[in-house]
Order: structure tokens, then sequence, then C-alpha cells
């Protein structure tokens, strides 16, 4: 697949809410539309859906993650996105062409009644993470995991184990329950690169449990997330060569399932980027983890043009 011309992905776009099933759809689709009227709403006249794409409740990877990676015309397989070596390059990082990169992200696991729920609490501090970075080097030493620093409460981790490993995204799992994510508790099913990972999480679990950095923390940091794995290809093209934006800044508003929280965000999101992109008649993906719509600018034949008069355009039909 060859890069697209002029894309632009908003991750997050789509609330759990309009999901079709969903008790509060009908107050979500409002809530989306009351953000689009913050737009003339003209924008939406000529706007279609092009495709919809729902993946599977088992895809590893996030919809705007695979979007990202076919937009920049890398052929990759679910949960083998290469966020973490395209971090890396960007970085100006190394590593050994037997090792593969991964995220390792510090995050709260609450159990309860044997339910496993995954929530990254943030903010988290660079002192934090510094702290706890210098807290697991020597164990991941031992197994041959290299941790560079990313962000706060993110690491940059080369090795062995991670080269040609499929990884949940941590945008499939985060505010999510986890149990089928975790492993088997038979040792006999497990690979031996999952059984080392698995060990080094409850590992990571332990020394968290007791360190210092959790004492002045409401949410604890008490486990580890491994994702982003996957090889970048031998041609890496910059981003602004492929002309795709990525817009990940709705996350924690669409985590906090508010429609409160959610409608501001999105429609600040929807005139500073949306529309403009729409307006110069470029491609517009709007995305949940595991849903997106692509949008488009089409021109109107005079009877599309009436009926579009007579019955304004919403954008919760569009993305429905």
């Amino acid at each position: 697949m060859q890069p697209v011309s002029a894309l632009t992905i908003v991750a997050f776009a789509l609330p759990a809410g309009m999901a079709t099933n969903h008790p509060a759809r009908g107050h979500w689709r409002q809530a989306l539309d009351d953000a689009a009227a913050q737009l003339d709403p003209s924008v939406w006249q000529h706007v279609r859906p092009l495709t919809t794409t729902v993946l599977p409740d088992t895809a590893l990877s996030a919809c705007h993650e695979l979007a990202w990676a076919q937009a920049m015309g890398w052929q990759v397989v679910d949960g083998q996105v290469p966020l973490a070596a395209w971090t890396a390059h960007q970085q100006g990082l190394h590593c050994p062409p037997e090792h593969g990169w991964a995220f390792i992200d510090a995050v709260h696991w609450q159990i309860s009644q044997g339910q496993v729920n995954l929530t990254v609490p943030t903010p988290i501090s660079l002192d934090e993470s510094d702290a706890l970075r210098a807290a697991m080097q020597p164990f991941l030493m031992q197994d041959g995991i290299h941790i560079h620093p990313c962000l706060p409460g993110r690491w940059l981790a080369h090795a062995s184990v991670f080269k040609h490993w499929p990884s949940v995204s941590l945008d499939r799992v985060n505010g999510q329950r986890i149990d089928q994510w975790l492993q088997p508790s038979s040792v006999a099913t497990q690979t031996e690169g999952e059984r080392l990972l698995r060990r080094l999480q409850n590992e990571m679990q332990m020394l968290f449990y007791t360190h210092a950095v959790n004492d002045a923390r409401a949410v604890a940091l008490n486990s580890i997330w491994f994702s982003g794995t996957g090889e970048l290809p031998l041609s890496v093209q910059p981003t602004s060569q492929t002309r795709v934006v990525l817009h990940q800044g709705l996350r924690e508003a669409w985590l906090s399932q508010n429609p409160e929280v959610f409608v501001p965000a999105f429609a600040a999101v929807l005139q500073d980027t949306v529309a403009p992109a729409l307006a110069q008649h470029q491609q517009v993906l709007l995305c949940n983890p595991t849903q997106s719509v692509l949008l488009q600018t089409q021109p109107h034949s005079w009877l599309q043009a009436v009926k579009a008069w007579l019955h304004p355009v919403k954008l919760s039909d569009l993305v429905s």
C-alpha cells in the first residue's frame, strides 16, 4: 500500500458510548452533535463516510496505530506496529540487529474478585520515572534488556526477546479489563519469551509495591506493560514526506467516559484539526481503539444539495 497523500488520523475520537448496544448511545450521539454544532454547519454538508473499519475483539493493535503504519506505506501485521522502533529511530537510538524494540510502561493494576483492570495513572513526574527506571535496570539487564528514557512513565527497551514478538497495544488495554490478555496459567503453554516477560512483570510488581515512589501517590504504579514491538522497514520515510498527521490528544478525555469532559476537548480538535483538513479536501480518519470511520468532502449533485438543505447532516450520522 502506497502512503496516503494527505491523511489526518484522530485517535480516541469515537466514544465507546456510540456503540450500537450501549445503553447511553442516544446521549453520546447528542454529545457528539453538540461538539460539531460549534462549527459552521456547512462544514458537514459535503462530508461523506468512505469506509468503516471494526477490529475483532482479539486485535492486538489499536485502529489508529494500524492506520498510521499503513499510511506510512509499511506492511505490518497485528501486534507488530513498530511504534517503539520508530520512536527509537526518531531519538537516534540503535540496537544490535538481533534485538527488537519495545515500550515498557508503568501502569496500575486493580484486582478485584478475579478481575484485573489496567489504567495509566497520570500524571507521572520525571523524577518518579527516573527513580523507577533506576530500580528496574538491574533486573532487566540480567535478562539482556537494555532500557532508555522516553517519556515520564514510559521507557524504550531493546532485547532479543522483543524480536518478532507480537504485543498488545497499551491503547487496547488502558481503562479495560485485561484478563484475556494475560498469559495462561499453565507455563507449558507459554513460549520461552512469554515466560521471561511474565516473570519480569511479576518481579516489577513486587519491586514497585514497596518502592518509595508510591508513598506519595494517590494511585500506585504497581505493574508494567510491554507494547510497541515490531520491525521498521529497511527504508524509513519521514512523516513530513508522507503528509500523515496522527493526533492523540483526546486520550484522557476519551478514557473519562464523561460527555462533559469529552465534548469540549473534541470540539477543540474539530475546530483546530478536523475542519481545516476537510476544507483542504484531505481524508480524516476518526478512531477509537477498535473502530474507525474515514471521512472526506465530496462534491454534491443538485439533488444531494437539496436533501442536505432539507435534512442537515449530523456528525453522529456520519460516524454511526
